[in-house]
């Protein structure tokens, strides 16, 4: 490759990268704060699952929902996944914000759990103030607006999950081409 098409590619590669700093491509992986920070998001991901496997069935049986209806509740899972992390995969990969191509796609996921945790704890005294009575066997606003932070947190864990795991391939990268080819063979490869 000649040094004029390797200074294009890697001029290229700059554009692309998460990175709003001016840094120079090879100037190594990223420090390992950063690398702790990102990670950090990984696993407050997996938090947000575990809570979703552990909360669901009990506490809409707790609100009056037989358990064969609580199962349409989980179909939430594989809906969102078919359609959200595609979705957020494409954008965040075009992005071009200031914040980076990543970032943005973060903030937004974690403000969107925010949100479905407050509902999800929530829900019966937010159901009780919409009308449920406490001696009601089934408080169906409660249901509803347990229903609904559910699929928030589906949607938002879905979103964080696919930009986190591409931000921390992209603090990793050490030589951008290697960067580039084990990202391409992620996405080839990856099944989520």
């Amino acid at each position: 490759m000649s040094d004029l098409q390797e200074k294009n590619t890697k001029a290229t590669l700059y554009r692309q990268s998460s990175s709003s700093s001016s840094t120079d491509l090879d100037d190594g992986p990223a420090p390992l704060r950063k690398m702790i920070a990102v990670t950090s998001i990984a696993a407050g991901i997996q938090f947000g699952w575990a809570l979703q496997l552990s909360l669901l069935t009990p506490y809409v049986q707790l609100l009056g929902v037989p358990h064969k209806w609580s199962s349409l509740i989980w179909l939430c899972g594989p809906v969102s996944g078919l359609l959200v992390q595609p979705t957020v995969g494409y954008f965040s990969d075009r992005c071009q914000s200031r914040f980076g191509r990543r970032r943005p796609f973060i903030a937004t996921g974690a403000l969107l759990v925010a949100v479905a945790v407050f509902l999800i704890g929530y829900a019966a005294d937010i159901g009780h103030r919409m009308g449920d009575k406490l001696d009601d066997h089934v408080k169906s606003s409660a249901v509803g607006i347990f229903a609904l932070g559910f699929w928030i947190l589906d949607v938002a864990n879905n979103t964080l999950q696919g930009p986190c795991r591409a931000f921390l391939g992209d603090l990793a990268a050490g030589d951008a081409r290697k960067t580039v080819s084990e990202r391409e063979t992620r996405a080839i490869y990856q099944i989520n």
